[in-house]
């Protein structure tokens, strides 16, 4: 094709292509691969837009310990050199290593990789990713190096606890698939007495999403159980407010079982016809009258003829 550089087409030469590897890679590299088994795979990963600025070769080669390796090479063909090739040439080792990741696989294959310039001015530009980065040195160490991992599963529960409103967040998530919905509710509230009032300052942040998590997860027949641990360590004010959350995931997340032409939208205060409908999926919850009232603001009587 008219786009490929001269380079690539020569490459593309078994014979050239190994002359050309033997030469460039250096010696610590070359001593773990066997360049008898070097192959040029028909694969390009360069954007249609920019095939005329840049090209690019995979070579497959086996290491001497039988595992497969790829020798990436792109070709830059502008005149000056692009200052972004670093972030560009990292871009297509990904979309490479995800190509030849399996599933039988746990470890990925080792890519080297490699660009030839040809323009007409100097080589100037960053040949690291991470020099392209505003801190390289910081880059390197936090995105480079091992990520940051808040591993609740080894964490233990005291060490949890000790950390107060953010130990709530971290202790509904370490037991959320291992314990009944509602024990973990119990417990979490015994455990998080103290830390309840914290939540309260911040608006139950962290006890508002638990509900709506909550509610996904929960049967319909156990929501009156809820209720009762939610009555039992909240004021009655604050329970009424928590309950509205439960309301509030109905309406926005249209999960109304009587649905008002496909979706109920607009606010909790608005059209007569979403509340009853709201009405209708507590009432079918089994939640009281008086929550409903609270939640809906409709009179008891309107709940009544609901039922």
């Amino acid at each position: 094709m008219k786009h490929d550089s001269l380079a690539k087409k020569i490459l593309s030469d078994p014979i050239a292509a190994q002359e050309f590897i033997s030469h460039y890679l250096p010696e610590s590299c070359k001593s773990i691969l066997d360049l008898n088994t070097l192959k040029v795979e028909k694969e390009s990963y360069v954007e249609e837009d920019l095939k005329q600025k840049f090209s690019d070769l995979v070579f497959s080669i086996k290491m001497k310990n039988n595992e497969k390796a790829f020798i990436y090479t792109l070709v830059e063909a502008e005149v000056s050199p692009n200052y972004w090739i670093a972030f560009k040439l990292w871009k297509y080792i990904f979309l490479l290593i995800e190509r030849h990741k399996t599933k039988h696989q746990s470890k990925l294959p080792l890519v080297i990789p490699i660009v030839i310039y040809h323009g007409t001015r100097p080589f100037n530009v960053p040949r690291s990713l991470w020099d392209l980065f505003v801190e390289p040195d910081l880059a390197k160490e936090f995105m480079g190096g091992d990520y940051q991992l808040v591993d609740l599963y080894s964490m233990p529960d005291e060490a949890i606890k000790k950390k107060q409103h953010l130990g709530m967040l971290e202790y509904f998530m370490k037991y959320v698939y291992a314990r009944d919905i509602l024990n973990l509710w119990e417990e979490f509230l015994e455990n998080f007495k103290s830390c309840l009032f914290l939540d309260k300052e911040k608006g139950y942040i962290y006890v508002r999403n638990f509900l709506w998590y909550t509610d996904s997860k929960l049967p319909e027949d156990k929501y009156i159980d809820l209720e009762k641990i939610i009555k039992e360590h909240f004021p009655k004010e604050d329970k009424e407010n928590l309950m509205r959350t439960v309301a509030q995931k109905y309406r926005e997340e249209g999960k109304l079982e009587g649905k008002l032409e496909g979706k109920l939208e607009g606010k909790l205060e608005g059209k007569m016809e979403g509340k009853m409908e709201i009405a209708k999926s507590m009432l079918s919850k089994g939640y009281s009258i008086e929550d409903i009232v609270v939640i809906t603001g409709l009179y008891p009587s309107d709940i009544q003829d609901l039922k």
